[in-house]
């Protein structure tokens, strides 16, 4: 198979193992870094296909996926996040469903995701996202569990995709089904970090505001005052402008709890916004009861605080003689009111983008224009005499996004998770890059809100583990087993307990694995990658040694029928009670003679006992609680019954005592 001419050769890798992942798993994640064109892999993929795919995409990229799939030629039906949401799905599935920026369904207690889980059932799933991990290692197990079989890898010893949690790093089998290029193909450009440090009046600014934070009461309830205090001291780091937005949404918090008796899980969940939602731990809080009473006394004081005049002038200068040269710039704020007192303070020629409101000064001007003027048709930009120099945008530019015509990106102020860092990078990092280096600017906030905060700590914690992942999914072209050698036998040197490891290749139907098997002194087999170079550093400086024939046989086959009992059992299906109930329908069924009702039923059991997606345990869960009526005509996805396990072994090292 031909990859189709509009890929370009670093991507024809990345399109060859996500067709196979999808041929053979039925999904798939392309995890492809920011700026290489992985919407371009994924209309290469759905070119393929016999009929048009479903693209599942954030609204504000529609125009842009239009775009491509025309330029392609490849037939597409677009669909939103947006639309997902509010509960509403096309009006039939597709034998291809591709989501673009997927981490945003890592949380399955959403609606879009309780929406559309069961709706993939039964489809081929491709996720789009360079971002799988957000805050923790759950984000990409739940992102698995979307697209993929709950024992996917079970024979590569992992039985559970919810047991990749458990490990330090990720697993060779983890590269089937996430695709992931090397840094060095992904990484187009070099940047050059520069970072904005404060100067003493922007530190006495910081000072000052958390002083004043420090005198508000906020709540008696310890989860609450940490919420509140981090939404204020991050509008503090981010401008004087939005501290004080931060300051009147607070009071009019009071003044709501005031009138309603107590503030609410819903009335903090509005004020925190959705960057922030992670600081409290939610499911404690009750959805009607109120969690606490805020402090009706705060008000005065934030009355003091807000008659103070907001002094922005020091970071803005330092921003100001920063860009002051013809370099295009991207300029990205958290906050609105940041974004809006920066484009005032640069002049009447500052482009601004915050959410689908655009325009250059006071004049408002098409979204997609402004957008325009820093990507790929700056050089033909005609809306007015010349195309503007900066462009201010929030996050909502963040994603998806082509701005590769700038060379400097400006961070106003950090988000709250490195995956928002890179995504906004990306904008600028990406293929058709105009410069040969793009500037990175972080503007550091004041020393005491940086102490109090702690925002660069925590993105730094949380961009190691995601890249520590992400570059162990690197695919490399030595990807091979550990073991590639003929059965040896090799005896230990020291009086150490005998050790022994055997690789046993798992097949069943298409999918294919490898097991590695480890046994220390008497105890159980047991699949275990980690110790295996400690095995392999034991048998190398070990002598030969002659060892039973038979012994080593049993020793062998014990090994290859524990490997296949694990690759065949992933635990009981929590769906496993409808079974007596379909035994029951299908008794009646029979007396009636009913042969429409007993094809249905014979492949509900099918479904039933297989393993699932999330959105298969979904329909499941939901046929639980159905009446019998319902329960007959619900629609059933076609799930392939999975084959046997047949096992081989590859090789084997048996290291015993040496006798003395």
């Amino acid at each position: 198979m031909r990859p189709p001419a509009f890929l370009r050769p670093q991507q024809f890798d990345a399109w060859r193992r996500t067709m196979h992942a999808l041929d053979v798993f039925r999904g798939a994640l392309l995890l492809e870094a920011v700026g290489t064109g992985k919407t371009w892999v994924a209309l290469a993929v759905a070119a393929h296909e016999r009929r048009p795919a479903v693209a599942m995409v954030p609204a504000i990229l529609q125009s842009q996926w239009r775009d491509a799939a025309l330029r392609a030629e490849v037939k597409l039906h677009l669909w939103t996040h947006e639309g997902a949401s509010r509960g509403k799905l096309p009006d039939a599935t597709a034998p291809l469903v591709i989501i673009d920026e997927a981490h945003r369904f890592r949380d399955h207690a959403t609606r879009r995701v309780q929406t559309v889980a069961p709706w993939l059932a039964g489809c081929r799933v491709l996720l789009l996202t360079a971002t799988p991990i957000v805050n923790r290692l759950a984000d990409l197990t739940s992102l698995l569990r979307l697209a993929l079989p709950d024992d996917a890898l079970a024979l590569d010893g992992i039985p559970k995709l919810g047991d990749l949690e458990q490990l330090d790093h990720a697993p060779d089998a983890l590269r089937r089904v996430a695709i992931r290029s090397p840094a060095a193909t992904a990484r187009w450009v070099p940047r050059r970090v520069i970072s904005l440090a404060p100067d003493a009046l922007e530190n006495h600014r910081g000072l000052a505001a958390v002083a004043g934070i420090g005198r508000l009461a906020l709540s008696s309830c310890a989860t609450i005052h940490r919420l509140l205090s981090s939404v204020l001291l991050d509008a503090a780091a981010s401008s004087d402008a939005a501290f004080f937005q931060a300051l009147r949404r607070y009071r009019a918090l009071l003044l709501q709890s005031r009138d309603a008796g107590g503030a609410s899980r819903a009335m903090l969940r509005r004020f925190a916004g959705e960057g922030l939602e992670q600081l409290v731990l939610w499911p404690l809080l009750t959805p009607d009861a109120a969690p606490g009473d805020l402090p009706v006394a705060d008000i005065d004081r934030l009355e003091q605080m807000l008659a103070v005049a907001p002094n922005d002038e020091p970071w803005i200068d330092a921003l100001i003689a920063r860009c002051g040269d013809d370099r295009p710039t991207v300029c990205f704020s958290r906050h609105r009111a940041t974004a809006r007192r920066l484009r005032e303070a640069l002049g009447d020629a500052t482009a601004w983008v915050t959410g689908h409101d655009a325009g250059i000064g006071a004049h408002r001007v098409a979204r997609e224009a402004i957008l325009a003027a820093f990507g790929s048709r700056r050089q033909a930009w005609r809306v007015r005499r010349t195309p503007p120099r900066i462009l201010v945008a929030t996050d909502v530019a963040a994603e998806g996004l082509d701005l590769h015509a700038a060379g400097r990106i400006v961070h106003v102020d950090l988000p709250w998770t490195a995956t928002r860092v890179e995504q906004r990078e990306g904008r600028l990092l990406r293929l058709g890059q105009a410069h040969r280096q793009v500037e990175v600017v972080i503007r550091i906030p004041a020393a005491a809100i940086e102490q109090a905060l702690a925002p660069h700590a925590r993105v730094r914690r949380k961009h190691r583990l995601a890249h520590a992942w992400l570059r162990a999914l690197e695919h490399r072209d030595a990807d091979a087993g550990h073991l590639t050698a003929q059965p040896v036998v090799v005896s230990t040197e020291d009086n150490s307990e005998p050790v022994s490891m055997v690789a046993v290749r798992l097949q069943r139907d298409q999918c294919a694995g490898t097991m590695l098997m480890i046994r220390e002194g008497s105890d159980a087999w047991r699949a275990d990658d980690a110790r295996a170079d400690h095995v392999l550093a034991r048998a190398k400086f070990a002598r030969p040694a002659a060892i039973d024939a038979v012994e080593l046989d049993r020793q062998v086959g014990a090994a290859v029928r524990t490997a296949a009992e694990l690759a065949s059992a992933i635990g009981p299906n929590p769906a496993l009670g409808l079974v007596s109930r379909i035994h029951r329908l299908a008794r009646d069924a029979a007396t009636r003679r009913d042969g429409l009702a007993m094809r249905y039923l014979d492949r509900l059991l099918r479904f039933t006992t297989s393993s699932s997606t999330l959105g298969g345990r979904m329909i499941m869960a939901r046929l639980g609680e159905s009446d019998d009526e319902t329960f007959l005509r619900a629609r059933i996805p076609d799930v392939p019954q999975p084959g046997a396990v047949h096992a081989t072994v590859i090789a084997a090292v048996i290291c015993s005592q040496r006798e003395s």
